[in-house]
């Protein structure tokens, strides 16, 4: 009897902070949470309902350098950008897995491998409520799935970052989270090397490294092995269904290659990549000096408009596309 009472307290709080939330719901740092909540970004069930398009040439996944790397828009290729920021590699797979079938036979996949592919990383509630809002056939997120649900249902939870959302949005201070025009104006060279240092020491906290040219920690070697399977999986994944699996990496500004050292490529990137021990093509514009002027990025890591149009021709180039 105890515990009915209490369930139906709880089902009423509950209501009743949805209801509180409601003002949340309307702000960009809202919908910034999840991906593919305009219908647009996954062929989900919402897509399809709108879309006749079928049998697509190509589809990329990745994590943010690969959200700003590629634009199919006006080539004269299918394909779509499943990248986000961020994305894991687990994430990648679950969503090749739920959407594969948009792909025709012999279709590519792109993998794109940034500089810390290879290691793990711990995930958590905001994590999951990325995919939350996808219409997907199975969950794209195994982990803080409850307490993701009750953020997304009920926002004020995470409490002042939510209500200075709502401040934001009624005094209208705040940037529309899909418009990527905003990222279109490249930074001062000053900015550009702070941005890269940034990144760098950011890299180094999130995964525990003094050293970049030191040898791997037992706790990334851990996350490498992992990451190992998972990418073997992901590849076997595209193979058994008649798919063409396709490394690439995309290129950076000078201001931040400078840190990636031959030593680190080689720890962090190439040596990963033999370890899967799949037979697949590698398009790496790592090296290549034609696309690492400022002027082609927004900060010293991602893309901007024109910058991703012409690395997406260089790469649909590459792959045969076009001519």
């Amino acid at each position: 009897m105890l515990k009915k009472i209490i369930g139906k307290l709880k089902q009423k709080f509950l209501i009743l902070l949805g209801v509180v939330s409601k003002p949340i719901f309307a702000t960009e740092w809202y919908k910034s949470f999840f991906a593919g909540a305009d219908g647009e970004t996954y062929p989900d069930n919402k897509w399809y309902r709108k879309h006749v398009e079928r049998n697509f040439d190509l589809i990329n996944l990745g994590s943010s350098t690969a959200k700003w790397a590629f634009d199919y828009s006006g080539f004269d290729v299918k394909a779509m950008n499943w990248a986000q920021q961020p994305q894991t590699l687990l994430e990648d797979f679950n969503l090749l897995r739920n959407f594969h079938s948009i792909l025709k036979k012999g279709g590519i996949v792109l993998i794109t491998i940034m500089p810390f592919t290879s290691l793990n990383k711990v995930t958590g509630v905001r994590d999951a409520m990325k995919y939350l809002k996808i219409d997907a056939h199975e969950p794209i997120q195994p982990y803080e799935i409850k307490k993701a649900r009750l953020y997304t249902q009920c926002p004020i939870l995470m409490g002042k970052p939510a209500i200075k959302a709502v401040i934001r949005h009624l005094r209208g201070k705040e940037k529309k989270s899909n418009n990527t025009d905003v990222y279109d104006n490249p930074m001062t060279i000053e900015q550009l090397g702070n941005d890269a240092l940034g990144w760098i020491n950011c890299w180094k906290k999130q995964f525990g490294i003094s050293d970049f040219d030191a040898p791997l920690t037992e706790c990334n070697r851990k996350g490498r092995e992992y990451r190992i399977k998972l990418m073997q999986c992901l590849i076997d994944f595209c193979v058994e269904r008649s798919y063409k699996p396709v490394y690439v990496i995309p290129p950076v500004t000078k201001h931040l290659s400078k840190y990636f050292t031959k030593t680190f490529e080689e720890t962090y990137v190439y040596s990963f990549i033999r370890s899967v021990n799949r037979d697949i093509p590698l398009l790496d514009y790592s090296k290549d000096e034609s696309l690492q002027n400022d002027d082609l990025y927004f900060n010293s890591f991602f893309l901007n408009k024109n910058g991703r149009k012409i690395f997406t021709k260089s790469v649909l180039e590459k792959l045969g596309f076009l001519k």
